[in-house]
């Protein structure tokens, strides 16, 4: 591996061996949690959760969340019955999620409340377990959970695990609506387009969808497109019309809603346009300079070229300047995988490089992080998981 940036070079030094317990931060932490310290076992399992300082890895984070979880911790019973849940790190496991999440709930924290309530109405249809969920989340919603609020008026508007109440589901959707909710904003608009709780009212309706849609809410975007097909409280459109429903089957296309085709490093100053500074970038480039790689590659897809044989060269010096510890490079190498552009369309090599990504100090990493894996299987998100930290251990080793 050619020299690697500072930042692989900091972040490697986080997981360096226990000559620097004295100065690392992250190192004592280990320590205490390896000594049975409760509060640094949650911190540890938090870190590997979210990538803080390491490789993100479910699987180390169950195990801390397990220790300090038995020593007592109800956050960390709460974070370990949701990886139960999703089967990421740990086996997919209901009944045990569940065990969990209830020694979380008795706390009365709404986040434990609205977590333990989620999984009862996705995994449960009898009808105590439903009603129990909806006694959850209205505690969680009394304390200000505001998914929680919106959960219950879901459950109230169909009459599922409590008697059908449109007019309290009304009321509570307008509370999160007001707080910018899309899931709010988009049921509301429904009641509003069949009266339900509230008189009738398209161009209300209207309103709250795009409002919705504007940040790119598949659903809204549909609703509002029924809207326009029909010229209910908007004028009739066919154009319109098609154009909110191919948005909406897409997944979105707006504010938020999809990941960029490509992502600049803003440490760096813009990527030369002159003809003498294009030269010196392409020689850079040439000899290995990772930076100059990755500007290349980005001057590439910005152009939104389509020809295959530039994707592939993009993606080549993304990978070389990856490979070189270049955080921005392994984000966009991602991106590449992700959408199958100059690359096999690989969602598990995509992953690990965003994995990779985070852990070598590249800020957008976490949010696209989320995006990503949500359209993944839980196998997927481990396997990835355990390809980058396969990885990171050959850089580390090739370091030392």
């Amino acid at each position: 591996m050619r020299a690697a940036v500072s930042a692989l070079a900091i972040a490697l030094a986080l997981v360096s061996p226990a000559v620097q317990a004295q100065t690392d931060p992250l190192t004592a932490m280990r320590t205490a949690a390896e000594a049975g310290d409760m509060a640094a076992q949650l911190a540890l399992a938090e870190r590997f959760e979210t990538g803080d300082g390491v490789v993100q890895n479910f699987a180390r984070a169950a195990r801390w969340y397990g220790l300090a979880a038995e020593a007592g911790s109800l956050q960390a019973a709460n974070r370990l019955g949701r990886l139960h849940h999703a089967g990421l790190g740990v086996p997919r496991d209901i009944p045990r999620a569940i065990e969990l999440l209830e020694r979380a709930a008795k706390g009365g924290a709404a986040e434990h409340l609205h977590d333990l309530g989620l999984v009862l109405e996705s995994t449960q249809t009898d009808d105590a377990s439903l009603a129990r969920a909806a006694d959850l989340y209205r505690r969680a919603a009394q304390a200000g959970h505001v998914e929680a609020a919106v959960s219950l008026a879901v459950l109230l508007q169909n009459g599922t695990g409590v008697p059908q109440d449109f007019e309290e589901a009304a009321r509570l959707y307008r509370q999160a609506a007001d707080q910018g909710h899309l899931r709010a904003l988009n049921n509301l608009g429904l009641l509003y387009v069949r009266g339900n709780g509230v008189a009738q009212d398209y161009e209300r309706a209207a309103d709250l969808f795009k409002a919705a849609a504007d940040q790119g809410l598949p659903q809204a975007l549909t609703n509002l497109g029924v809207l326009y097909e029909n010229g209910f409280g908007v004028p009739q459109s066919d154009a319109l019309a098609m154009q909110y429903y191919r948005r909406g089957g897409e997944g979105g296309g707006t504010k938020g809603a999809q990941s960029p085709q490509v992502i600049y490093d803003p440490r760096l100053a813009p990527p030369p346009t002159d003809q003498a500074g294009l030269k010196v970038l392409e020689r850079a480039a040439r000899s290995g300079d990772p930076v100059a790689e990755f500007q290349l590659a980005f001057m590439m897809l910005q152009q939104g070229t389509t020809d295959p044989r530039s994707a592939i060269r993009a993606a080549t010096l993304l990978r070389r300047a990856a490979e070189a510890g270049h955080a921005p490079s392994m984000a966009n190498l991602a991106m590449m995988y992700f959408r199958g552009s100059g690359v096999p369309q690989d969602y598990v090599i995509g992953q690990m490089w965003l994995v990779l990504a985070g852990s070598a100090g590249f800020d957008g990493a976490t949010g696209l992080n989320a995006q990503w894996s949500a359209r993944m299987t839980a196998d997927q998100v481990n396997e990835a998981q355990k390809r980058a930290e396969a990885k990171w251990s050959e850089w580390r080793d090739a370091e030392n």
